[in-house]
């Protein structure tokens, strides 16, 4: 217990340092609304089109896939949970704050300083697009695909708390894509592209998982990889205004991240 409380003094101290880059003036930066507007008018055409062209078909396959490819499935899906998510990143965070406070060292000091800024992005992101999902989820009140002959594929009860109408997004969907995209965030202009392809190869079999175990429609789970994209993007946004783990420039739409190779540059 004396432990505990030596520990817990210096950890708010390291969090109070974090934190006062909120209060911090934000500069100007390029306006996202005209993009943004566009942007959302073409997701909600898409999703439209790939409701009526692919979801009843694609339900209705996914109730004859084989049991074994469904077990396996079963497994693969539970990456997308966000509860091992969050804790690694709160993990992460109280280490790197703990290892920031203890270091003596300019340069420790900003390198674990880096670590918990990005720690603190990367919660921030799986709260966001969780809180989104959910709110999504229950406004609309879509039917999950168990309900297709009954209901149909484009049954929506909006307003609704109950868990078998709330197919859209997909939140595993949301999650692991959401997580992808923060990720390659942390990666230097020139790699991000890259990396990013590789991370989302990782989150792509989360999000057939959904549809070969028959939780969610196509449309469902490509709505769940736009909230996440879009939940990593603005939360990235928010935090490079205040330079917490990203920079960004007045006219620049993407933030840049702090330091190279995610917290390997000490020179921050």
């Amino acid at each position: 217990m004396s432990d505990l409380n030596e520990f817990l003094p210096v950890l708010r101290a390291a969090w109070r340092d974090l934190a006062a880059h909120w209060r911090h003036a934000k500069p100007a930066a390029a306006p996202l609304w005209p993009l943004g507007l566009a942007l959302v008018v073409l997701a909600f055409a898409l999703l439209i089109n790939i409701s009526f062209a692919f979801d009843a078909t694609e339900a209705r396959a996914a109730a004859q896939f084989d049991p074994r490819l469904i077990r396996v499935f079963e497994v693969v899906t539970k990456a997308g949970d966000s509860g091992w998510l969050f804790a690694l990143s709160i993990l992460t965070l109280v280490y790197a704050l703990d290892r920031r406070s203890r270091s003596q060292s300019r340069r420790l000091r900003a390198r674990y300083g880096l670590l918990a800024s990005q720690a603190l992005y990367f919660f921030a992101v799986l709260v966001v697009s969780g809180l989104l999902s959910q709110i999504f989820k229950h406004l609309l009140g879509r039917a999950r695909p168990k309900l297709i002959d009954t209901l149909g594929p484009q049954h929506f009860d909006l307003f609704s708390v109950k868990a078998v109408l709330a197919s859209f997004p997909s939140g595993h969907t949301t999650t692991v894509f959401a997580a992808a995209a923060a990720l390659s965030f942390f990666m230097p202009p020139k790699y991000r592209w890259r990396s990013a392809v590789l991370f989302f190869a990782v989150a792509l079999p989360v999000a057939a998982s959904r549809l070969i175990l028959g939780s969610h429609y196509p449309s469902d789970v490509l709505g769940g990889v736009l909230l996440g994209l879009a939940s990593a993007f603005g939360v990235a946004r928010v935090f490079g205004r205040r330079k917490i783990a990203f920079t960004l420039q007045g006219d620049d739409l993407l933030p840049k991240a702090r330091g190279k190779y995610l917290s390997l540059n000490l020179k921050n």
